[in-house]
């Protein structure tokens, strides 16, 4: 299987085959905004990535994947050591495939086929057994549990000060109140354009926008404890039953990579 360093990938949108694959294995790595002409599957196998999109940011853990459609102007952050592998669909060969952005939780067999296709040349058309096995891999993705990105992010700009500064900062204790003193608004004003402007209210969103950054950091090795108090928990317990509530496991085991596709390069 052809191995990548992030800068060294060939261009998957002008490729041959209508299917490729790429396979990276490397360390902490930062993507910048960009969009691809094809649609793009990102499997992470081992470490942890935040994505963020225009209006969402999720948090991939291993054996997860997220579904890019054609032209989906997107950001990648890979955390600590990480390996992923990527298949890129021509949209005019595949003019069926899902429309919106998606966190998808992927089975034994979907990566093995994923496995599979990282492992054909982007420069041949494929053979009718590859058309057959493509067939297979998108009914399972299709089948596959999902769920939007994680985080929606607010458009109003007193709401989108809030939210940056917890990312920033996820421990910050303020209530809605106190923020409403700093951007010139009241608790009630701000509490009706948080539900509507990301289905959630302030409160929803700031424990998720933890428990993003929590996955950010245990991915780079952070221990529980540190992680715990950095996003605003008083105890590592308190943090832990959240974390398991929100993930139904807890975060020791969630962070941990299921496989194990090494060598790495040094």
């Amino acid at each position: 299987m052809p191995r990548y360093r992030p800068d060294e990938a060939i261009d998957p949108d002008t490729a041959v085959c209508p299917v490729v694959g790429l396979a990276i294995d490397s360390r902490k790595h930062e993507s910048g905004w960009h969009t691809h002409r094809r649609t793009q599957l990102l499997y992470q196998a081992e470490g942890a990535v935040t994505l963020h999109t225009a209006d969402r940011i999720g948090q991939l853990a291993p054996s997860q994947a997220v579904w890019l459609p054609a032209g989906c102007l997107h950001r990648t952050t890979m955390h600590g050591r990480f390996s992923y592998r990527s298949l890129y669909f021509d949209v005019e060969t595949y003019p069926d495939l899902p429309g919106s952005p998606a966190i998808l939780e992927i089975s034994a067999l979907l990566r093995e086929l994923i496995l599979s296709v990282t492992g054909w040349s982007s420069d041949q058309a494929l053979t009718p057994a590859q058309h057959r096995l493509i067939a297979t891999l998108l009914d399972e993705l299709a089948a596959a549990k999902s769920a939007p990105l994680h985080l929606p992010m607010p458009r109003e700009k007193r709401l989108r000060t809030i939210a940056q500064a917890l990312l920033d900062d996820p421990a910050l204790p303020l209530s809605l109140g106190d923020w409403g003193v700093q951007v010139g608004a009241s608790e009630r004003t701000l509490a009706r354009a948080f539900v509507r402007e990301t289905g959630m209210t302030f409160s929803q969103w700031r424990t998720q926008c933890r428990l993003l950054i929590a996955q950010t950091r245990l991915a780079e090795g952070v221990s529980v404890t540190t992680v715990a108090h950095m996003v605003g928990y008083a105890s590592d317990s308190a943090f832990i039953a959240m974390y398991r509530r929100t993930y139904g496991l807890p975060p020791s085991r969630r962070t941990r990579s299921r496989i194990r596709i090494s060598p790495k390069p040094e």
